[in-house]
């Protein structure tokens, strides 16, 4: 038995698990509304291999009792998913409009690819 990969993989799994726990609590309690994509922040992600490539993180804004907000997403993309001026489909709790999200983001899809990733590690951890 490895024990790095093994702790490595269990770390990814926690990981994974926690993106999907936490996009399910807050899915559960959120308000659906409407709301428009004012700009893009854009930026450069580097990886590992030094390799950068641009990053899109929309800024959009939710009109709610008559209050505005403009909120900048935490979910990036590589490309600008909504163009600027349209309606967006978003999430929020009732009291933290302020973390509002885009009801397209990429929650689920970003846990699970951790919990795949931990798979080899496990693997690795236990058979090798």
């Amino acid at each position: 038995m490895n024990i790095i990969p093994l702790v490595g993989g269990a770390v990814f799994a926690a990981v994974g698990a926690y993106i999907i726990y936490d996009n399910q609590r807050f899915n559960k309690n959120a308000t659906k509304a409407k709301g428009r994509i004012l700009r893009y922040d854009e930026y450069f992600s580097k990886s590992t291999n030094n390799y950068k490539s641009k990053m899109f993180r929309p800024i959009f804004e939710l009109t709610i009792k008559g209050k505005r907000y403009e909120i900048k997403s935490k979910t990036s993309f590589h490309s600008k998913v909504i163009p600027v001026g349209h309606n967006a489909d978003l999430l929020y709790q009732q009291g933290d409009e302020e973390n509002a999200r885009l009801a397209k983001g990429n929650g689920y899809g970003l846990g699970l690819l951790f919990i795949v990733l931990s798979i080899p590690a496990f693997y690795f951890g236990v058979f090798r």
